[in-house]
């Protein structure tokens, strides 16, 4: 082998090692590429669902707070609403109490209601109370009933209320105690 047969010789196991080695280098640099465009594509769509999450939990939290602001200014309407209604159905009972009270009606009822207190607790010392505005039927009510009846210094909207001092009790059958109960228990149902 000559000299120039050597060299090509050389030049040919050279050129095939530089290009068996520079395809390594290229295969293991493509493999880096494509791995690093792996992560960097995981990375950016988790990135990505995250945002979408934070977006929406941000909607939401937004949605929460307005319905929740709705549902407030909903319910203090209902409210108000409920109370005008209640206001005005207990004036219009006021109204049919003051007007029942001038009826020929209320005398017996007021009749009735101190006959059966007198037979409730006959033998005992009892004081029937009317209210202020019934002092005008006081007479007719003694002569009916032969209680000891007093007029009570304020108006109590009609009816009666009753101490018996040796039992330590107070009957009330006044309108307004009937009235504050029933304006308690009053509600309106949706």
């Amino acid at each position: 082998m000559t000299i120039e047969e050597k060299m090509e010789h050389f030049r040919s196991i050279s050129l095939e090692s530089a290009n068996t080695q520079s395809e390594q280098s290229l295969r293991s640099y493509k493999q880096s590429l494509a791995d690093e465009l792996e992560i960097h594509k995981e990375t950016s769509k988790n990135l990505a669902e995250e945002s979408k999450r934070a977006l929406l939990n941000q909607v939401r939290t937004t949605a929460k707070k307005e319905l929740a602001s709705a549902q407030m200014s909903i319910k203090k309407d209902l409210t108000n609403r409920q109370s005008i209604i209640q206001s005005k159905v207990f004036d219009l009972v006021r109204e049919k109490i003051a007007v029942y009270r001038k009826s020929p009606e209320y005398l017996s009822f007021l009749i009735r209601q101190i006959n059966k207190l007198s037979e409730d607790y006959e033998g005992l010392d009892i004081t029937i109370y009317i209210s202020l505005e019934d002092s005008d039927l006081l007479d007719e009510l003694k002569k009916n009933t032969g209680s000891n009846i007093i007029v009570y210094e304020k108006d109590f909207l009609g009816g009666t209320r009753t101490i018996i001092p040796e039992k330590n009790i107070l009957v009330d059958y006044s309108f307004k105690t009937r009235f504050a109960d029933e304006q308690e228990k009053f509600v309106i149902t949706l």
